[in-house]
């Protein structure tokens, strides 16, 4: 139940081709590996700067793809060595006004489910952090009643998107839906964006589940790609 934009996977430059052909006004171009910081990313092989790429054309597109596929991308979490690309993902563009951060996690301390959110999305969020500090918000969560509105519309408040406050309500409590059905570690949306039309979407998303939880999740059990598990992990 939370807005994203559309997108499809593919494992060959011809498929992305022919994907990127669906989209009127270009695309993103995403490597698919299991780590974070791909956009500040290089390939090893070739030293090709940055692993999530706009694409205008179809043409572009299938460039990319060629530069990413079975070659390696090294990022600040990969190590030297970098993660195998065994896909793209091409996603429609978006007409973005804000950039924002909203993340779902447990507070182990609390023992509570906890929100935190920042109006400054698209970047590390360790680096928000360090820096400013002040901008990020936590809201902790009664597991047993769940996220109250009056919250939820204060966080809206915070982002300064209070135009569209009634969306993040309904994203917000769909997130924490999901959190709870799904036995979830945590749940990133970074960038939570606005768009110019005034829509509220996840345009990117990282999703960790608890292990313990697998033989109740046995659905997403089995669509764990284990490509790029480490053995000695």
């Amino acid at each position: 139940n939370v807005s994203i934009p559309l997108g499809e996977v593919a494992t060959t430059p011809a498929e992305a081709f022919a994907i990127a052909s669906k989209f009127d006004n270009g695309c993103v171009v995403k490597s698919q590996i299991l780590g974070g910081g791909r956009g500040q990313g290089f390939i090893k092989e070739t030293g090709y700067q940055g692993g999530v790429k706009l694409a205008d054309t179809p043409e572009q597109a299938e460039a990319l793809a060629k530069e990413y596929l079975g070659n390696r991308l090294v990022t600040k979490q990969s190590g030297e060595e970098g993660l195998p690309v065994n896909s793209v993902y091409l996603v429609q563009k978006i007409n973005i006004e804000k950039e924002l951060y909203l993340s779902l996690t447990l507070d182990r301390a609390g023992g509570c489910p906890v929100f935190i959110y920042s109006s400054e999305g698209g970047m590390s969020i360790e680096d928000v952090a360090h820096d400013t500090p002040e901008k990020i918000f936590k809201l902790n969560v009664n597991p047993f009643t769940g996220p109250e509105v009056d919250d939820l519309l204060k966080a809206a408040e915070n982002l300064g998107i209070s135009e569209q406050k009634s969306q993040l309500v309904w994203l917000m409590k769909s997130l924490y839906d999901c959190f709870m059905a799904k036995d979830c570690d945590m749940i990133e949306i970074n960038p939570l964006i606005t768009t110019k039309e005034g829509v509220v979407m996840a345009a990117d998303s990282k999703v960790t589940i608890d292990g313990n939880a697998g033989f109740r999740q046995k659905d997403l059990v089995e669509m764990e790609d284990t490509t790029q598990v480490n053995a000695k992990e």
